[in-house]
């Protein structure tokens, strides 16, 4: 199976009030002035000074707002905004950054890649 190049016909199926009650919902503050994308509209096509998140990563992934430090440099290391992650790739990032605190140590870009090398 070959990589999902359909991404440009993938659009939002959520209006204004839903992602104002799942901001609500995840304590996203109003301060950020969510905005419902347009139905013809996909994440790949973000408007400039706009972040594209996917619901999955709250739901699927357990992020929270605010961002750890941690996930914030594994986005800028790898020249990457939350919209271009799965939902389950974010999940393995923050299962990662959940193991090293149990363990009593600070997640590290460093640390991170040594386990999960790109390429």
């Amino acid at each position: 199976m070959g990589a999902r190049k359909d991404l440009a016909k993938s659009f939002s199926r959520m209006n204004q009030e839903e992602v104002d009650l799942f901001c609500m919902d995840w304590g996203i503050g109003t301060k950020f002035k969510p905005v419902a994308p347009a139905c013809d509209k996909s994440i790949d096509r973000c408007p400039p000074g706009l972040i594209a998140l996917y619901c999955r990563h709250f739901e699927f992934s357990n992020l929270r707002h605010p961002f750890s430090n941690f996930v914030l440099n594994i986005l800028e290391y790898y020249r990457i905004s939350f919209g271009q992650v799965h939902p389950l790739g974010m999940a393995r990032v923050l299962h990662f950054e959940i193991l090293c605190r149990t363990s009593g140590y600070d997640p590290t870009l460093l640390s991170f890649r040594r386990f999960f090398p790109a390429g």
